[in-house]
């Protein structure tokens, strides 16, 4: 069954708002009268609608609805790349894999230092309609190594770590991954010296950013 995103939707709504971004989905679906599309708003809900027209009015008649718990909290801190695409990859991907938040990273050997915010909420709502995950993450503004709202366990990439263990999961998780040049040794600093900090090893090969992001996300959910 297709899905549509419709942040306006509520669980107590009859039937579903439709924005014109919703209606030009629904037709690009070519969904038919009696046909049934899931709605979701990115806050939990899944409700399954009914498309009718009547007298040329399109309309989305709820059915039922699930209120999907808010899953626990996972964040991606992620450097920016200088590759759009494999940067938005891994934004999808982890949007697919359950993550909470997605921040932006500015580290000081970053080669691009812009990101284009709407942009990404597009891309997360995409991997959401793509796949059904019923909440969206919060997509937070680039920040420097410093000024990350850091969890309460903060996991990290290194080929020197520990391979992925559930007793390192401690409460909320951040998953960080650095630029294509890595950290510089001010940030690498920080980020080891930090106690909340453990180091994965995952897999034998040095892995690009948007892998290791995905990999490292992957770990996480599965050992949680």
């Amino acid at each position: 069954m297709d899905h549509i995103y419709i942040r306006e939707c509520e669980p107590t709504h009859t039937t579903a708002p439709l924005s014109a971004d919703a209606v030009r989905h629904i037709a690009a679906l070519r969904l038919r009268d009696g046909e049934q599309v899931k709605v979701l708003n990115g806050r939990g809900l899944i409700a399954r609608c009914t498309v009718q027209r009547q007298e040329g009015v399109l309309s989305l008649v709820v059915t039922d609805t699930l209120m999907i718990p808010k899953p626990p909290s996972l964040t991606l801190v992620m450097s920016v790349l200088d590759n759009r695409d494999r940067y938005e990859f891994a934004l999808e991907k982890a949007t697919e894999l359950g993550i909470t938040r997605f921040i932006p990273l500015l580290a000081e050997r970053s080669q691009h230092h812009r990101v284009n915010h709407d942009r990404l909420v597009a891309k997360a709502i995409a991997a959401l309609t793509q796949c059904g995950v019923a909440w969206l993450p919060d997509i937070l503004p680039a920040v420097g190594v410093d000024r990350v709202d850091w969890s309460e366990t903060i996991i990290m990439g290194d080929d020197q770590g520990a391979p992925p263990n559930t007793a390192d999961l401690t409460g909320d998780v951040c998953v960080v991954v650095g630029p294509e040049g890595d950290f510089s040794d001010r940030e690498k600093s920080l980020l080891t010296n930090d106690l909340r900090t453990k180091r994965w090893a995952i897999g034998r090969n040095r892995l690009r950013a948007e892998t290791a992001a995905i990999a490292l996300i992957a770990n996480v959910v599965s050992v949680r």
